[in-house]
This record gives C-alpha cells, sequence and structure tokens, in this order.
C-alpha cells in the first residue's frame, strides 16, 4: 500500500476526521467511562487512619435532638420559639436586645431580603396604615408569593452550584441551554418544592422521574463545573469533572470539606481517601450530555419518531447514490483506504442491506467530501439512463436534507444508559493515571456504621440507582448533617452571619455553632414541617429577633463586638446585583420579566476598546433587555459583568457559602462615575420631575431610594442644593442620593 497517501492526507479527510472527532463531544464528552484508563493499577489496600468515637462525637456529626425550649424572664418579647433561644443567652450574658426596628426600615429590609428588590411607596404607604397585630406576617406573606420572591434566592443557590453560562478555562465557550437549570431553580423555589425534593431532583432527576424533562433540567446542578474542553485526554476531562461534582456535593449538602480528601487523608476531618471515592463512585455511572430535548414526554416520542423516519429516509437515498458511485470510485482506483477512517472502511465492507443508518452516512459523507471525483465525470460513465437516476437521487436528497424535523429545545445534565456500573478505582495521590484498588460507591465512615457504610443498591432497568440511593440516605432524618446545613444557610441570608459562620464547613476546623440547641431546634422543625424552605423565612422572619433594630449599644458592643449573641439586627450590604436592580427600579427602568435566555447589558467603554470583545459580550440590542433583573446577565468566566465584580461577585469556578465584603474605590467609582449609575439619576429625575412642590419632589425621592420619608434636616440641605432648581441639578440631588450609605446597605 502507498505510505505517500497515507502520510498526505487531503484538506477535506484532515477536516472530516476532526468532525467525526468533535462530534462525540457534542452530546457530551466521554459518554462514560467503562474503565478509566491509565499506565498502572496497585490493587494493594491502602492504609487508612482509624475512624474513632471521638470523631464520631464532634459536635455537627451527631443527628440532631429536638431541645425543650430554655425558660426566660422576658417571655413577653418572644414572638416564636427562635426568640427563646436567642434570649437565653442574652440573659445568661446580661445583654439586652435592642428595640424593634420602624416599619419603614422593617419592610425595606425584609423586602430586599426576600425579592432583592426595594418597596414601592405604595408598599411603605400600605404598611404603614395597616395598625393589625399580624401586618408585618401578611407582608411576609406577600412577599413570599411573589415571583421575584424565586428569582433573588436562586441567586443564593446558584453561588452554592458554582453556576457559570460559559466552560471558563482559555476559550471560555459558552453553555447556551445552562440558563434552563437557572430558571428551574427559581421555579423550584416559587413553588416551595420541599427540600428534600429539591435535592433528590437535582441528585437524580433522572432516575426518579425519567420522562420528565424539568427533573433532567434539574440535574444540571452537577454541569455546572468549569470544564476544559480542549483537554488531550478527554478520560482525564470526565475525572476532573467527576472530582469536582464530588467535592461540591460534600460542600453545598453536608457542609464538609470532602475535597480534601481527594489526594490522602482530610489533615482535619475524620474524611479518609477512600470516602472521597467512595462518595465519587455514585456518579461513576453518569453519561454528561448536553443535548437533552426539553420537551413533555409525548411532544420527545413524536420528535424521536419523525428523526427516525427522517434518517431512514436519508439513509435509503444515500444508499441508492453510493450503489451507482462506488464501483466506479473502484475502477477509478481512488483506494477507499487512503481517504477514510477504519470505521468508514468497516461499514463499507458490509453489505448495504446490513448497514446502519449511521453507517450509510460515514461511507456517503467520506465520498462526497472527496471531491476528486467531479459530477460530469459521473455522467459520463453511467451513461444517460444511470445519470438521469443519480441526478433526480440527488436532487431529492437535498430536498430531504432540508426538510429535517424542527429541532427541540436542549439541556445540559447527567443521565445513566445501563444498569450496569463502570468500576471506580481510588486514585492514589488523587493522579489519575496511579489507580489504586476497585472501590464500591458509600457513604464517609464516620457519619455511619461498618454495617450501613457500603448501601444495598437495586438498579432499575435503565439506570444504576446509585445517585438516588445517595439522595435518599442524605435525607434521612438522622442525617446529622443535610437539614442543619440547609437551616444555617437560610439564617445566613436574613442575619447576616450563619448560626455557623462557616457555612461550608462544619468539620472540626469550621467555626462552632454560636447557639447549638437553636440550629438543632430549627432543623428538627424544618423536617417536621415538610422541609419547606418558606415556612423556614415565615419563622425567621416573624421573629423578635429579625425584627429588632440595629442600632448600637456601646455596652452590648464592648461585651460581644461581633453580635454572635444577637443582641441588635446586623447592617448589610447589599450585593452588587441587588444594587444593580435597585438602581433601576428606581429609575423605573426596569424590567421585571421572568426566565429566558442571558442577556447583555453594555460594558464600560474602556473595557471594550481594549480587546475585541463583541464575540464574548455580544450586547443586547434593547434596552428593555438589557434592563432585565441582575439574576439574567450572562455570567462569564472569564469576563465578569463590571460592575458585579466591583461588589465581590464571587468566582463561579468554585461553590461560594459566603460572599466577600469589600470597601474598595470601585465600588464608589461606580456608583457616582458609570453609565448605569448616570442613566439611573436621569431616569430617577424625570420619576420625581412630575411632582407639583420642590417639597414633593424631595418626598418622592427619599421614598423611592431610601424607603422613608426625609427628616427635616435632610429637606433643608436639599432645598439649598437645588435652588435654582435646574434639570441638571435635580439630576445632580438624585446622584447623590444613590451614593448615599443607606441605598446600598440594609439596617
Amino acid at each position: 500500500m502507498s505510505g505517500n497517501r497515507l502520510r498526505q492526507p487531503t484538506r477535506c479527510l484532515s477536516l472530516f476526521l476532526l468532525l467525526l472527532l468533535t462530534s462525540v463531544g457534542g452530546v457530551g464528552f466521554a459518554l462514560r467511562a467503562d474503565e478509566p484508563s491509565g499506565p498502572t493499577r496497585d490493587a494493594t489496600p491502602l492504609k487508612e487512619k482509624a475512624i474513632t468515637n471521638e470523631d464520631r462525637e464532634h459536635w455537627a456529626f451527631v443527628p440532631p435532638s429536638r431541645p425543650e425550649l430554655p425558660e426566660v424572664r422576658g417571655k413577653g418579647w418572644a414572638r416564636n420559639p427562635i426568640d427563646r433561644f436567642v434570649l437565653a443567652r442574652l440573659e445568661e450574658d446580661g445583654l439586652a436586645h435592642a428595640p424593634e426596628a420602624d416599619r419603614s426600615t422593617l419592610l425595606r429590609r425584609v423586602t430586599f431580603d426576600l425579592t432583592g428588590l426595594p418597596p414601592t411607596p405604595e408598599e411603605l404607604d400600605a404598611f404603614l396604615v395597616d395598625k393589625a397585630p399580624d401586618a408585618f406576617e401578611r407582608v411576609v406573606d406577600r412577599l413570599l408569593a411573589s415571583a421575584h420572591y424565586g428569582e433573588r434566592w436562586a441567586q443564593h443557590w446558584l453561588d452554592l452550584a458554582r453556576y457559570a453560562d460559559t466552560d471558563g478555562f482559555e476559550f471560555d465557550q459558552a453553555r447556551p441551554d445552562a440558563w434552563r437549570y437557572r430558571d428551574w431553580v427559581v421555579g423550584a423555589l416559587n413553588d416551595d418544592m420541599p427540600y428534600d425534593e429539591f435535592v433528590r431532583r437535582q441528585l437524580a432527576g433522572d432516575e426518579i422521574a425519567p420522562d420528565d424533562s424539568g427533573s433532567f433540567v434539574a440535574t444540571g446542578f452537577n454541569r455546572c463545573y468549569p470544564d476544559m474542553v480542549d483537554l488531550n485526554d478527554q478520560k482525564l476531562r470526565r475525572q476532573n469533572a467527576l472530582n469536582d461534582i464530588t467535592e461540591t456535593t460534600g460542600l453545598v449538602f453536608l457542609g464538609l470539606t470532602v475535597g480534601c480528601a481527594r489526594c490522602h487523608d482530610h489533615k482535619f476531618d475524620p474524611i479518609r481517601l477512600s470516602d472521597f471515592y467512595r462518595l465519587q463512585a455514585f456518579f461513576a455511572p453518569a453519561r454528561f450530555r448536553d443535548d437533552y430535548p426539553v420537551a413533555p414526554a409525548a411532544i420527545r416520542h413524536e420528535n424521536e419518531r419523525q428523526v427516525a423516519a427522517w434518517t431512514a429516509d436519508l439513509a435509503a437515498l444515500e444508499s441508492a447514490i453510493l450503489s451507482l458511485e462506488i464501483p466506479l470510485r473502484k475502477q477509478l482506483s481512488l483506494g477507499l483506504r487512503a481517504t477514510v477512517t477504519d470505521d468508514v472502511v468497516s461499514a463499507y465492507q458490509k453489505a448495504a442491506s446490513e448497514r446502519t443508518p449511521q453507517e450509510v452516512k460515514l461511507v456517503f459523507d467520506a465520498l462526497e467530501k472527496d471531491r476528486r471525483i467531479k459530477s460530469e465525470v459521473f455522467d459520463v460513465l453511467l451513461g444517460p439512463d444511470l445519470a438521469s437516476i443519480r441526478t433526480l437521487l440527488r436532487s431529492r436528497l437535498r430536498v430531504v436534507q432540508k426538510s429535517a424535523p424542527t429541532a427541540l429545545p436542549q439541556a445540559r445534565g447527567l443521565d445513566e444508559v445501563s444498569p450496569e456500573a463502570p468500576p471506580t478505582y481510588l486514585l492514589r495521590r488523587g493522579d489519575f493515571s496511579n489507580q489504586g484498588p476497585e472501590i464500591d460507591p458509600g457513604f464517609p465512615a464516620v457519619l455511619t456504621s461498618s454495617a450501613t457504610q457500603i448501601p444495598v443498591i437495586r438498579p432499575n432497568a435503565r439506570t444504576t440507582g446509585r445517585r438516588t440511593k445517595l439522595a435518599e440516605w442524605l435525607l434521612e432524618p438522622q442525617n446529622p448533617l443535610t437539614g442543619r446545613v440547609m437551616v444555617n444557610r437560610i439564617w445566613q441570608r436574613h442575619f447576616g452571619r450563619g448560626i455557623v459562620a462557616t457555612a461550608s464547613d462544619f468539620g472540626t476546623m469550621g467555626a462552632g455553632p454560636s447557639h447549638p440547641e437553636l440550629l438543632d431546634w430549627l432543623a428538627t422543625e424544618f423536617i417536621a414541617r415538610g422541609w419547606s424552605i418558606k415556612a423556614m423565612h415565615r419563622l425567621m422572619l416573624t421573629s423578635a429577633t429579625y425584627r429588632q433594630s440595629s442600632r448600637n449599644d456601646p455596652s452590648a458592643f464592648k461585651a460581644d463586638p461581633e453580635n454572635n449573641l444577637l443582641w441588635r439586627h446586623a447592617r448589610q450590604r447589599l450585593d452588587g446585583e441587588a444594587i444593580r436592580d435597585a438602581l433601576l427600579a428606581v429609575s423605573n427602568q426596569l424590567n421585571l420579566s421572568l426566565g429566558g435566555p442571558c442577556v447583555f447589558p453594555e460594558l464600560p467603554a474602556e473595557l471594550t476598546k481594549l480587546s475585541s470583545h463583541g464575540a464574548v459580550w455580544p450586547v443586547s440590542p434593547t434596552s428593555a433587555e438589557r434592563n432585565r433583573r441582575s439574576l439574567y446577565v450572562f455570567v462569564r468566566r472569564n469576563l465578569r459583568y463590571p460592575f458585579f465584580e466591583a461588589f465581590d461577585r464571587p468566582d463561579t469556578n468554585a461553590s461560594c457559602p459566603v460572599r466577600s465584603v469589600t470597601t474598595i474605590a470601585p465600588q464608589a467609582l461606580s456608583l457616582m462615575n458609570s453609565k448605569l449609575a448616570l442613566d439611573a439619576a436621569h431616569g430617577l429625575a424625570s420619576r420625581i420631575a412630575g411632582a407639583t412642590t420642590l417639597d414633593s419632589r424631595i418626598e418622592r425621592a427619599y421614598r423611592l431610594t431610601l424607603g422613608r420619608m426625609p427628616r427635616a434636616e435632610e429637606i433643608e440641605l436639599a432645598r439649598r442644593f437645588l435652588t435654582p432648581e435646574t434639570r441638571e441639578s435635580l439630576t445632580g440631588f438624585c446622584l447623590a442620593l444613590l451614593n448615599v450609605n443607606e441605598f446600598v446597605y440594609l439596617d
């Protein structure tokens, strides 16, 4: 055989080979690892540290029991059991609680907490005149029923999920359908999906409800990892993804840094190397898909039928054309092996009746891409009759190719293709090329007994059932971590810091609980209330503890400067998303439409001049799109939206339980000089200009931006600034209000 022809493939062949290679990655790389590859495999068992009774007695590893409510002297202050636990600690340390915040402050606080938006003047008026004893409780219920609640709290969850709309790394390719997972989270929270079901769907939605596209979309939680798509070793790429999934599962649901045991036993917590890979084994059978059709089962099945029929029509036409062309190509000695892959050769050598539609297409495409024989040559060699038939066949083929069934919307997620699981190997020192003994799926030894660490898993007809078993274990009432971790996350968002300050580290190096009995009471109450997240919001928000003012008490501050005992409400700065939404809302520019693909607000001019960002940040064409809520802004890993970055938007390469809060110059510059802030000032000025008097314009500006009436001295100061009143001075006044601390902080 001719070596020259093999060493010098045509450009068309190179493209063909490239397409063949990349077509696998188009629907999900390394669809399933039947057996990890590696140059070495040493099955010798590892010597691991023993788990002791002392390890098991760490407070977070002991299942919570429901404590009795403590006796307190100031029972009249307590509105619900939360207050009894808080007051008991305050009385024990001789501290007094703060008085209740005024109504304007309370409304602004709870509205931002639940929806991420400022209250409207109309909502403020309604609350101020409502003297009913349950007025605040009804405000909480109204906000929990708002669709904007799900948007706000989805952002908190997406921080944990390390959600982004791109892969990251050098190429940072877009993930066109990632937003469907974001919208699923919004919908689940708005529907008050019980947390146990919320967890099940994200870990094993495809197993639990195989015909429900929404449940598949939920598994996108485990597809949010950064991904080096161009990695030479695609099995290593898959292993990196599994490592990330395992680590994130431990952080988010267990509040444990299990990723520290990927290369060796955890240095501080009783988590062993084998624990990490046993946890990973639950995910080993998963197929990573980017092409799941999002539609009801009936529509999906009908589409599959149409695609199958269309594919068969194509194959029949292509096979008929091949039957005419291949003999002539043989005669012309073009040498099939010199131009196509072994797969094509294998398909070609089969009898036409035995070829699958996919194999027919392989051969047809390979020959079509090699255009060295012109169509006119075939016509001459075939003769008039056969040439006419070939022309008709090719014409019909073009018609059929253009009549492909409409593609259904697609989603990213996990599923499985078989009840048989591939082997999982412990990786020595975390090295993919240094495999240790085969390992079964199991739970961390410190959280189980030796009899229950390796569960019995019953596969079904389509899947191994492994991820369902993991979800079931996480959600057992006696699991010591799942309930505690989630109620602590909810508490953290409302009170500024969790009862456990290290929200994703309940291990021995994490912070201990400031109120351990309260944490256990909340965890057991969470389960007793059917894992309802909204019920926990309502419980926390209607407590007297939440309703305290944030005013300082010098003596209490001296005794407890960090406010660990909750003697006042913590002042909190809004995050960048809430600040942007507030700027758009008060200036009457915010588009409150729900869901859908991402949007691209304008970037600062100085950034767009540095490089060609048009391809990676195509600015949305209309202001209505650009001014949608911040949740819908495209999340590019390698180019964070600058306003969010200035206000501490976290890196999406890892799960983020608590955002940093910094005070830096770019924040002030963004609020004073950015196009976003200046447009908001102009919009706010236009909005208040219609008020009849100067004082009424001042009052309306304060009510819109700060959620309260201005004080007498503030009115006087504004009058002086606005005299003489011009459009420029009114805009400057509005810009100043958007820059006061009170606008970006919650008291």
